[in-house]
């Protein structure tokens, strides 16, 4: 699972919290650290209690706006209309796509970085299937190019491109020309409201500080998911996590969610979802 929780730490300190934070590291078994990237998510998992939660009274959590937040993130979702991925006319199939996406989940956590750096580059890995439509053989490319893409916007201290071809054949100047076409593909509109931003805001208006990143990356690998709302996945996710640990152990307060309703046990995103725990 990849946890990724927290606030981000900025400012003059930051070198020195790095060697301070790898110091207590050391002890923690199952971390790998790649010293070309990922320095501020080491200080992140220092920082953070043993049960990497929120610390509520942060105020870089922006509670003072969340219900602004919501609500408009809740329009601009609704003015965008249902979703229609068809992965069936591209060249790509469900397998493919999800083998590449184990594959970028593997990098992410080789090089630890941020949780917002893999919904990013899934994201515009999907955009960039429908809008090249390419053969198989390209996907690696595509794929890698949006983790790169991707790093520059969300990490702080992106790992050098060299880094992150160096197991593969494909070359730095493949990668850079891909990028031009994606993001004239895109208009250059990179940043989208995937799944994460939307498990953020809600699990902070439920008043649930942990992210549920196990059901949150198998939605990503799975296309069956591509056709929902990611506020629908993310309200379901919550859902299917409410009937595993029971409402006793969950305790979420879904009155404040003032633009959804709480999902019904008919919901086929709850179903999936559901499956998938039962599965895993």
């Amino acid at each position: 699972m990849h946890e990724n929780i927290g606030a981000r730490v900025f400012g003059k300190n930051l070198e020195n919290q790095i060697d301070k934070a790898q110091k207590i590291l050391k002890c923690k078994k199952d971390i790998i650290i790649d010293e070309l990237g990922g320095k501020e998510n080491i200080i992140n998992d220092a920082i953070w209690n043993k049960e990497g939660q929120h610390k509520l009274d942060s105020p870089q959590l922006v509670t003072l706006y969340q219900q602004e937040i919501y609500e408009f993130l809740y329009e601009k979702e609704k003015n965008m209309g249902e979703p229609n991925f068809q992965l069936s006319s591209t060249k790509i199939n469900d397998t493919v796509r999800a083998t590449t996406v184990r594959y970028i989940l593997k990098i992410v956590r080789c090089f630890n970085l941020k949780a917002e750096t893999l919904f990013q580059t899934v994201d515009l890995m999907d955009q960039s299937i429908q809008l090249i439509n390419p053969e198989i053989r390209d996907l690696e490319l595509i794929s890698l190019t949006c983790l790169f893409i991707a790093c520059k916007y969300e990490e702080i201290y992106p790992p050098p491109l060299e880094a992150l071809l160096r197991s593969t054949d494909i070359q730095i100047k493949d990668v850079i020309e891909m990028e031009k076409e994606i993001l004239n593909k895109l208009n250059f509109n990179v940043i989208s409201d995937n799944t994460l931003v939307w498990l953020q805001l809600i699990g902070e208006l439920l008043c649930y500080n942990c992210k549920c990143m196990n059901l949150a990356e198998k939605s990503l690998i799975s296309s069956l998911f591509l056709n929902h709302k990611k506020s629908v996945i993310a309200l379901n996710i919550f859902m299917a996590v409410e009937i595993n640990l029971g409402c006793q152990n969950t305790q979420f307060q879904w009155e404040r969610l003032t633009q959804h309703q709480k999902p019904n046990n008919e919901s086929k995103t709850l179903k999936l979802l559901t499956y998938i725990l039962k599965n895993k």
